[in-house]
């Protein structure tokens, strides 16, 4: 039965029974009926900061965005002996979450309700072994039922009409942040988060009252000291003339011819007005730190360069955003793969983060790495395939050795190889005499042309060409 034939049968009164056994003289406490109460970590008011608090749409819809944009590969095998797969149920149905929600919308959902209540849940609907469909449930309204010895019993989903809709735990994939005060709780970091956030939101409520009320005003007219004060007539008049003649974009920087000698005192901003500005760039700043963000990429520009921007956005991934990704691909690994049975099944999975910009720099280091191993002979070829889940090539099982290079004896000198049988030393350019070497710079004529002899008659070079 689907989630939304289960909702319209319960509303039809069918399947009544009780969703906890009682009996004569049995006591069940509130967290074995209702389920684990998550208010003190996750209150249901913290969806409204979405929609109240710019500090906190802002920081939480970018990391919804960025990612979304990431995409959850399959594979069978693990590590170097991984092989993606592409056509299997467990991996379409990202392609295909339910009829009415694609991948993408629940990416992104997964990403917002972790950012506000520190968790997400899906609820897989299908036969046991194949789910069909992946439904997501507002976390609010789901609550963990703690098992005795099974640490989780069932979820109890408490719907808009005070219903309560009961999941097995294989029903359900539950995402949440680790919290160290209550295990069955996620710890959201609105909650260090939303102080910062209310703070803002205050201080952006008093300015608006600050327009709505207070006095806002260019300027002031008055007369000089030593003058009389101007009549209210003559206020009057003078007002209407200035508005008439200098109010509006056309008229500005016109001359202001005054019948009667006066000043004028042009309003500034006020030590208060600068604090405030200053305050909600504190704030902001605050919110981005709970999340791990940085503020300089969401357009808070008092120390952004393009020198530092792809700094900034490599230490975003790195220190956050790759961290949770990988963290997300744990959880579905646990409870989402082991749903489906059968050969051929995905057993693990990650996040592909190679479309990741601002990670590109990390990997063409790594490459500099692999690449100086290869050279070095610590690895060969297909070593180095193989840990990139790449299939083997038939050349590439000889190692690349550097010919430059000999080991030096306790005496300084370097160890020349003795020759195989039958062996030449080299030309009489190098050695006229076939005796053998006594300097060290003849050492080193002779062990560089033997090595090339013997070494590169095993490797294969970059044209494909074997010597």
């Amino acid at each position: 039965m689907g989630l939304l034939e289960r909702i319209q049968a319960r509303r039809r009164g069918e399947h009544l029974s009780r969703a906890w056994p009682v009996g004569k003289g049995e006591l069940i406490a509130p967290d074995y009926a209702y389920g684990h109460d998550q208010s003190e970590f996750s209150p249901e008011e913290y969806g409204d900061y979405a929609a109240t608090s710019n500090d906190i749409y802002t920081v939480v819809a970018q990391r919804a965005r960025l990612m979304s944009g990431i995409q959850l590969r399959f594979y069978r095998g693990r590590s170097s002996d991984k092989v993606e797969v592409t056509d299997h149920p467990a991996a379409n149905l990202f392609s295909y979450v339910n009829p009415f929600w694609t991948g993408e919308r629940l990416a992104r959902m997964d990403e917002m309700c972790m950012g506000l209540w520190g968790e997400t849940f899906w609820a897989l609907e299908g036969p046991k072994g194949a789910p069909k469909e992946i439904w997501w449930l507002k976390p609010s309204r789901v609550r963990p039922v703690p098992h005795e010895t099974g640490y989780i019993q069932e979820f109890a989903y408490h719907s808009v009409s005070g219903e309560i809709l009961k999941f097995k735990p294989h029903e359900i994939v539950w995402q949440r942040y680790p919290n160290p005060i209550d295990e069955f709780s996620p710890l959201s970091p609105l909650a260090a988060a939303r102080l910062a956030a209310d703070t803002s939101t205050a201080m952006a409520k008093s300015n608006q009252q600050l327009f709505r009320q207070g006095m806002q005003i260019a300027g002031i007219i008055v007369p000089p000291a030593d003058k009389v004060t101007f009549s209210q007539d003559q206020a009057t008049d003078l007002e209407r003339a200035l508005e008439k003649r200098l109010t509006g974009a056309d008229k500005a920087h016109r001359w202001a011819v005054l019948r009667y000698e006066a000043q004028f005192k042009q309003m500034s901003m006020s030590p208060k007005d600068a604090e405030f500005v200053a305050g909600l760039g504190l704030s902001f700043r605050a919110v981005c730190r709970a999340y791990g963000m940085q503020s300089t990429l969401l357009n808070d520009v008092e120390n952004a360069t393009l020198a530092n921007a792809s700094a900034f956005e490599r230490i975003e991934w790195t220190r956050a955003l790759k961290p949770d990704a990988e963290f997300k691909a744990a959880e579905i690994r646990e409870q989402y793969l082991p749903r489906f049975r059968g050969t051929g099944r995905p057993d693990w999975c990650e996040y592909d983060l190679s479309s990741v910009p601002s990670l590109q720099e990390s990997a063409t280091e790594s490459w500099t790495r692999e690449a100086q191993a290869i050279d070095r002979g610590a690895i060969t070829i297909n070593e180095w395939r193989k840990g990139k889940g790449m299939p083997p090539v038939a050349w590439g099982d000889q190692p690349y050795m550097p010919v430059n290079k000999a080991p030096v004896g306790p005496d300084g000198q370097l160890q020349l190889p003795a020759p195989a049988a039958g062996e030449k030393l080299p030309d009489d350019e190098v050695n006229p005499a076939n005796q053998p070497p006594q300097s060290t710079g003849e050492k080193a004529a002779v062990l560089d042309h033997l090595s090339a002899r013997r070494l590169l008659a095993s490797f294969t070079p970059i044209n494909g060409a074997k010597l």
